[in-house]
């Protein structure tokens, strides 16, 4: 088992290994899970490795090395506008169904110099963290999602509203990115006191096919803030991997100048070509995931396991450290055998 940690944390550094290691996008749903659970005999450690009831133990046990916790992001905050609507800690609206709606309040200074829905874990929460942390030493690697900067700054005002102040008033929005800075300086603080030392920034950037926005401006109005955050962690003996779906392919040499030891998702149907960014950046930053969740539904045993044979023969042929994992969260779609071929094929195959 330590030979896998030590594996995974080798890849965030930078190293060639012998062995790939395998990442969990998140704790996956509770249907796949059971699937899985009633195809595999996958079973709870004895102590187990419980955190807000979900038993950790089972993704190690599946096989990954290491797993997204979602559940440290944000303390409780947020209001109902109707019955049907209600504003969250980031000033986004969803609905009734649980579904976010494309818009959000936070559209003035006076808003956000008023806001008080925003607020950090409880401090109960951090310390079942920090006993989490410790047990999970020797079992898999837990990395802390945080909040992205430009995902919660358009989510908090709404896309339309974004997109107009975006060309009429910058100023305003980086208001607005300096409001969640604020707060995400806070929060990793806590996680870091709390024993964190691997993190992942889920941001999400891209359409399928294209950046949400022109790359030279993502990077002048996100890249400060980021490069502060990066340093921040890796001053303190850590590690930061930045997340986005969709197609982010213009904005890799951005990630690697701000300094990210990592990116996941990197998705295939997404239009993102792997083996073109191992060719032109190689060492330069280490890749996790690229697994299309399309392929987990409705792939054959033997395509996952050629896909996966030709994942990492590329990344040994470029000299780019890989690490293999889903796209996005396992869910119920996702077939219980094809999730397993992912893991085997992984492990089985050893490079030279």
């Amino acid at each position: 088992m330590l030979d896998r940690l030590t594996n995974f944390m080798k890849v965030l550094s930078g190293e060639r290994t012998n062995s790939i290691p395998l990442y969990c996008t998140g704790y996956p749903d509770f249907d796949f899970m059971n699937k899985f659970r009633a195809k595999f005999p996958i079973v709870s450690n004895n102590n187990g490795l419980f955190l807000n009831d979900l038993d950790y133990s089972l993704i190690s046990n599946m096989g990954f090395d290491a797993i997204s916790l979602w559940d440290f992001r944000r303390g409780k905050g947020g209001y109902n506008i109707s019955e049907d609507i209600f504003v969250d800690g980031w000033g986004r609206k969803k609905n009734k169904n649980d579904w976010y709606i494309w818009d959000g309040v936070l559209k003035s200074k006076s808003i956000i110099k008023s806001w008080d829905h925003l607020n950090l874990p409880s401090k109960d929460k951090f310390e079942r963290l920090s006993r989490f942390l410790i047990q999970a030493k020797d079992q898999i690697l837990p990395i802390l999602s945080l909040p992205g900067l430009f995902e919660k700054t358009w989510q908090s005002m709404g896309f339309s509203f974004f997109s107009k102040k975006l060309k009429n008033d910058r100023n305003f929005i980086e208001y607005v990115v300096d409001f969640f800075f604020d707060y995400l300086k806070k929060l990793i603080v806590k996680l870091v006191n709390s024993g964190a030392t691997l993190f992942l920034v889920a941001d999400d950037c891209g359409y399928k096919k294209r950046s949400f926005i022109p790359t030279y401006l993502w990077e002048q109005i996100f890249s400060t803030h980021y490069r502060k955050i990066v340093r921040y962690i890796h001053e303190h003996k850590g590690k930061i991997i930045i997340h986005s779906d969709g197609y982010i392919t213009d904005l890799v040499p951005v990630f690697i100048n701000i300094g990210f030891d990592a990116i996941q998702s990197l998705e295939p149907n997404a239009g993102v070509d792997i083996f073109q960014l191992f060719e032109s950046f190689s060492d330069k930053i280490s890749y996790i995931g690229n697994v299309d969740m399309s392929l987990l539904s409705y792939g054959s045993l033997a395509e996952i396991n050629t896909y996966i044979k030709k994942l990492i023969i590329n990344s040994h042929k470029y000299h780019a450290p890989l690490i293999i994992s889903p796209t996005q969260q396992l869910d119920k779609s996702c077939r219980p055998e094809n999730v397993k071929m992912m893991i085997d094929s992984t492990k089985k195959f050893k490079l030279d």
